[in-house]
């Protein structure tokens, strides 16, 4: 049996879809039966308050369990297990850090991000610029798409306070150095913050943040076989202290009336930000998502997903009227496309109606029309459990709609 035949076999979903296609991992991962039942188990075995006292062996179970997600995040992307926050969401820790840095920020000071930002790593620092009298602008990219090195120094100075930017992007795919990108910013200004968005590249890429030598670093669980409802936020131990304490409530002993006056009591670093009855179940299911993904060879799974999209890169140029977006540029999973003559959202609506599922917008990169020319494309997005017969069938149904342009009318649905 094939490699990847048999890790499908984790998925329950496939079971339930047999004959759907599912090319849309970039927006959500399909989630393994160790998460499903990892949540399952929370509910039925402990549904504890991880706040509540005197809850014995069970209380004992969840403080462990969280205490042990933490420890294999950390492992994953070579972080202190201390300096883990859990999250409702990507977007929720970097709008944290964003309204963490108005003290940060003076009038004139330059936060930098890249035109190919998810809008959540766009429009909290559009808004703390505004806010602040600051300036947004975005850093040069090369011929491959990603962060300029070379420009750099033409473009950070002493008035730039942040530079936030994705690893992988979820449109064009492609990967930034970040390692050599941190660097080069914190020669210019070691004073800086650099956060970086690791949505995309946690399920299929290293990250190691102690090399790399970044302040902070962001992803969801549902983007990496866990589930929907928690975000991680990586942010160095120097950089936490020195952040306000924004989030007030449950698990924090003090209000901010009184809070100043217990300056030698020590808390946790991560209640700063983990306040309230904490997301209990999706820590369970990360945590199984997480030894998930750490029993997996992550060079493996780049190197299959690579292979797998060169495939339906050969496979796509097949097509007469095929436009590819990104097929000269270094990815990993992601292939975009349009084609000629149709717009995206049809033909995401017909390939949906055949059972393959697809993704067709600007993917909330609000900037990408720019890099393009189109407002809107199609999206295929590769993991593990996709495989050749797959890219075939989205190829045939491709063919058979630029050889009969009427079958996009037949596929609408005009009953709504």
């Amino acid at each position: 049996m094939n490699k990847e035949i048999a890790i499908r076999h984790f998925f329950p979903f496939f079971t339930h879809h047999p004959s759907l296609v599912y090319l849309d991992s970039a927006a959500t991962s399909l989630k393994p039966e160790s998460v499903i039942e990892a949540v399952r188990e929370y509910y039925e075995k402990y549904s504890l308050n991880s706040h509540s006292g005197g809850s014995g062996l069970l209380g004992q179970k969840v403080q462990n369990t969280i205490s042990q997600t933490r420890q294999l995040i950390a492992q994953k992307i070579k972080a202190n297990p201390d300096e883990i926050f859990f999250l409702p969401s990507t977007t929720y820790a970097l709008n944290i850090l964003a309204l963490s840095a108005r003290d940060f920020l003076v009038p004139g000071d330059k936060i930098f991000l890249t035109r190919l930002e998810h809008s959540s790593n766009c429009f909290p620092w559009e808004a703390l610029a505004q806010e602040k009298d600051g300036q947004v602008i975005f850093l040069p990219l090369n011929e491959k798409f990603t962060i300029d090195i070379d420009k750099l120094v033409n473009y950070i100075d002493k008035k730039t306070k942040i530079v936030s930017f994705f690893h992988m992007s979820n449109s064009l795919g492609v990967i930034n150095p970040v390692k050599e990108v941190a660097a080069k910013i914190k020669e210019i200004n070691p004073n800086c913050w650099v956060i970086i968005d690791a949505c995309q590249s946690i399920a299929h890429l290293p990250i190691n943040v102690e090399e790399w030598k970044i302040d902070a670093l962001v992803f969801s669980g549902h983007k990496v076989y866990g589930p929907t409802g928690i975000g991680v936020l990586w942010l160095k131990k120097e950089l936490a202290q020195k952040l306000p304490d924004l989030l007030w409530g449950g698990g924090k002993k003090n209000g901010p009336n009184n809070f100043l006056l217990d300056k030698n009591e020590c808390w946790p670093l991560t209640r700063k930000f983990e306040v309230g009855t904490l997301p209990l179940a999706q820590i369970f299911g990360l945590k199984a998502a997480f030894e998930f993904l750490n029993g997996l060879d992550i060079k493996e799974i780049s190197s299959y997903e690579r292979k797998l999209k060169n495939y339906a890169l050969g496979r796509l140029k097949e097509l007469r009227k095929v436009i590819i977006y990104n097929q000269e540029l270094e990815t990993v999973d992601i292939i975009l496309f349009n084609l000629i003559g149709y717009h995206a959202h049809d033909v995401e609506n017909y390939l949906s109606k055949n059972d393959i599922l697809v993704r067709a917008d600007n993917f909330c990169c609000p900037y990408l029309p720019e890099l393009i020319g189109e407002e809107a494309a199609v999206r295929i997005s590769l993991f593990i459990y996709n495989t050749k017969e797959e890219i075939d069938k989205l190829v045939c149904c491709l063919k058979e709609l630029v050889e009969n342009p009427d079958l996009i009318i037949s596929a609408l649905d005009f009953s709504q």
